[in-house]
């Protein structure tokens, strides 16, 4: 094995190894795949810091529910210009994680609201929205 292989192969181990620490850490959520890993610290982070109540298992459409009970959809947002979203909840959370974990909210609002504005695709069967909308939209309701 070459130089780079080598450290391609230990930063993907390194990878492995951080997922199992996570599921070790928080194992109500499955923290697998990059774009799974990604989309579990967004909910992790964002139950967390917001006080909401992981959603069950199977629940459709949603990820947690707020002390209302309303329901919330998280979307954790690394480097997409576009955030998709399926099913119906109350509430649409976005997040930005930046390259050193730490991140900022795009956007807290109402779901609906936010499927208004976004495109829908019949091959994909989601919506996506422009994180561009999301910010006028927030720029609208305030």
């Amino acid at each position: 094995m070459n130089e780079k292989s080598e450290a391609i192969r230990h930063i993907i181990a390194t990878i492995f190894s951080a997922q199992n620490a996570l599921r070790s850490l928080a194992p109500e959520f499955n923290w697998t795949g990059l774009g799974n890993l990604l989309g579990d610290f967004g909910e992790c982070v964002a139950i967390e810091h917001y006080g909401l109540i992981k959603a069950d298992s199977g629940a459709s459409g949603y990820d947690a529910l707020d002390k209302n009970g309303k329901t919330v959809q998280i979307k954790a947002n690394y480097s997409s210009k576009t955030i998709g979203i399926r099913g119906e909840a109350d509430l649409l959370l976005v997040i930005k994680v930046k390259v050193d974990g730490t991140w900022e909210e795009l956007y807290f609002g109402d779901f609906k609201k936010a499927l208004e504005i976004a495109n829908f695709s019949a091959r994909d069967n989601k919506h996506s929205i422009s994180i561009t909308a999301l910010k006028k939209l927030i720029t609208c309701s305030n």
